[in-house]
């Protein structure tokens, strides 16, 4: 038996940076283009990418980018309960409430250091602007207000900005019709007019692939406003070195076949490669070897899955009702990519109706995004393969 080799370097899980982030250099690379181009250029980005690529730890990456940059980051995850014009308000004014705080105290900890601040101040007024911007309700302004006064203070202790990271971005929505709820405009609305005004503020939203139906909704011009950047599988050589690289300062090394076919395996998606890895790691530990090998791999491969089902796709669908799950599970005969209704009308013995309502349902449910008129996909990876597991169970 060996001796053990340290602590798991792997790390799967909800938002959690791994030892070494691989592939995500392009989009960093165009945030920080982004923030050096405003305020002339209005600083808005849009994340969209399915479940377990990333897209969280790339919005924390965001925020540390930002901080580095002279900005004052606002991060927020975003819940379902904040999908009404109040709640998201009143969110929204406790994180400026906190950045305003985080700035002050910071203000305070430099002057004890002896630590000089640039001098900064807004060209113009909250009157000026309130006086030039027509607002479409109260909350816009009562929110715009909130913004004007945070960036204002950011300037006043010599900060470039202040930029939103609001992850989870897809619960918020507008409803349909004049007298619903519009939680995503009364967002956007505030935001578009400061940055008019040539205000150092941002705006980063991210989620699901159905964020970017949300906000064509909420505005029409929403794909000139947001820059958008779409989150994916790594490719091979990414996922290699997101693989390999956390296993350099570990006693533990792999077979190079034995890398590639975990690589090829997950098809490059981020959380898969973690949890592949640290299964691995811990089956080494149980056996008592230094080397991950593809016999390692065969041995653990019952053990892998059992936990993704377990952690990754079961949450997913244990919220769903019994007919949104008969759906699903009849989705898994049908061909794809894409699933399309006409399909899924034939698997499920369904009225197209019943299907169509089961497919909204699904959609909101944050289980399925529309593609287009009649065709969706699954918001997780190889989930498919799950209901098929699932099948046979």
């Amino acid at each position: 038996m060996s001796q053990g080799s340290g602590k798991n370097p792997y790390r799967p899980g909800v938002g959690v940076r791994p030892l070494y982030l691989a592939g995500r250099e392009g989009p960093l690379r165009r945030f920080g283009a982004m923030l050096r181009a405003a305020p002339e250029q209005q600083a808005s980005m849009r994340i969209t990418g399915l479940r377990g690529v990333g897209k969280t730890v790339l919005l924390e990456e965001f925020a540390d980018h930002a901080l580095q940059a002279g900005w004052e980051p606002a991060f927020l995850e975003l819940q379902p309960s904040h999908n009404t014009d109040e709640t998201l308000r009143r969110t929204l004014a406790v994180l400026l409430e906190r950045t305003r705080e985080r700035l002050s105290r910071r203000e305070r900890l430099r002057k004890v250091a002896g630590r000089a601040l640039r001098a900064a101040s807004l060209s113009v007024s909250w009157e000026e602007v309130s006086l030039s911007v027509s607002f479409g309700s109260e909350r816009e302004e009562d929110l715009a207000r909130e913004l004007f006064t945070t960036v204002e203070l950011a300037l006043a202790k010599g900060r470039t900005g202040v930029i939103l990271l609001l992850d989870e971005a897809q619960l918020v929505r507008d409803e349909r019709g004049r007298h619903g709820e519009h939680p995503l405009s009364l967002l956007i609305a505030p935001v578009v007019a400061l940055q008019r005004r040539e205000l150092p503020l941002g705006l980063v939203v991210c989620g699901l692939p159905t964020l970017t139906g949300n906000l064509q909704k909420a505005r029409s011009y929403s794909e000139r406003l947001f820059r958008g950047e779409e989150v994916g599988s790594l490719d091979p050589e990414h996922a290699l070195q997101a693989f390999t690289r956390p296993l350099e300062q570990t006693t533990r090394t792999s077979e190079h076949r034995l890398a590639r076919a975990v690589v090829e395996e997950v098809e490059g998606y981020p959380y898969f490669v973690q949890l592949w890895g640290s299964e691995l790691w811990d089956a080494a530990e149980l056996a008592g070897v230094q080397r991950f090998t593809t016999k390692l791999l065969d041995a653990t491969r019952p053990d892998i899955y059992g936990r993704l089902d377990r952690d990754f796709y079961e949450p997913r669908t244990a919220t769903l009702t019994p007919a949104e799950q008969d759906l699903l599970a009849a989705s898994a005969s049908c061909p794809y990519p894409p699933l399309r209704s006409a399909g899924l009308t034939r698997a499920s013995q369904k009225t197209p109706g019943n299907v169509n309502v089961l497919l909204g349902r699904l959609v909101d449910a944050g289980a399925l995004y529309r593609v287009r008129k009649g065709e969706y996909a699954y918001t997780a990876p190889k989930f498919r393969d799950y209901l098929l597991r699932r099948a046979g169970a």
